[in-house]
């Protein structure tokens, strides 16, 4: 029987030098289990579930654009994206005070995507919602969901949040897959970055950055080592040592981390007076 490749998806790299033991339990939760861990199962981030049907609007009009040549209609992307929205938070999801309801996302959902149009009517698509895979050894495979790749040979993420992250790895990788499978050259990598207000604010219009190719190439093939390592290490020895955590994370809550409070992150017990 073959061996199972462990999945690095570039998604989860930005996050993986904050905290590797919360992101070992997200991303590699199979493998924590079965070692023998129990892990905690939290409702997706309002913020997330927002960020996903702006994505959905956003494939909607680009394909419609490759298909025909001209931009779809972002009142037709945002009425399929709600479909999904409630889908995903039916059984519930974590709000917070820019998001604190269903009537303020959804007019979120349909604000972000409007500021997202000044993107779509400018650019020229060659590829939207773009899957690929690349062998990164020792049975270890990077994969990426890329949002826009554009006739002039750009990787254009689209991102959405109350605050502005940097995601230098994952764009790294995004340019490290294309190149992997010979799609085309790559002349840059792009954000273009909408910020989630609340309701009653005016919503910002989209803010486009670009980033080194080779910076971000060489940030992601860092991360990628110490993610093999570590999953590696953890292998051999089922110890959860083998990720380090980071309890100083802004993140290390039991809001976002399946981690906390278990015994696969004993550390974070260790303010209830929990034994070590």
């Amino acid at each position: 029987m073959a061996q199972k490749q462990h999945r690095i998806r570039a998604s989860m790299l930005p996050a993986w030098p904050d905290c590797p033991r919360r992101s070992a339990a997200k991303s590699f939760k199979y493998l924590v289990k079965a070692k023998g861990y129990a892990l905690r199962e939290l409702p997706p981030s309002i913020g997330a579930a927002v960020g996903t049907a702006v994505h959905k609007v956003a494939e909607v009009v680009l394909q419609h654009k490759i298909d025909t040549g001209e931009v779809g209609s972002q009142a037709d992307g945002f009425e399929q994206a709600l479909v999904g929205f409630r889908e995903e938070i039916a059984p519930g999801a974590v709000w917070d005070d820019t998001t604190p309801n269903v009537n303020a996302a959804e007019h979120q959902i349909n604000s972000l995507a409007k500021a997202y149009m000044q993107v779509a009517e400018t650019v020229m698509p060659k590829a939207v919602e773009l899957s690929l895979e690349a062998n990164a050894g020792d049975g270890f495979l990077l994969t990426g969901h890329i949002d826009l790749l554009t006739a002039d040979e750009y990787v254009r993420d689209l991102k959405t949040g109350a605050v502005d992250r940097p995601y230098y790895q994952q764009h790294g990788a995004y340019a490290l897959l294309v190149r992997s499978n010979q799609i085309s050259g790559i002349q840059g990598l792009a954000v273009d970055w909408l910020k989630r207000v609340g309701k009653t604010k005016a919503q910002p219009p989209v803010v486009i950055k670009e980033y080194s190719v080779d910076a971000c190439q060489r940030a992601a093939l860092e991360v990628i080592g110490d993610v093999k390592r570590c999953v590696q290490d953890f292998e051999k020895t089922g110890s959860a040592v083998a990720f380090s955590a980071n309890c100083m994370s802004m993140m290390c809550n039991d809001k976002y981390c399946p981690a906390w409070g278990t015994a696969f992150c004993p550390v974070s017990m260790a303010g209830k007076g929990e034994k070590l």
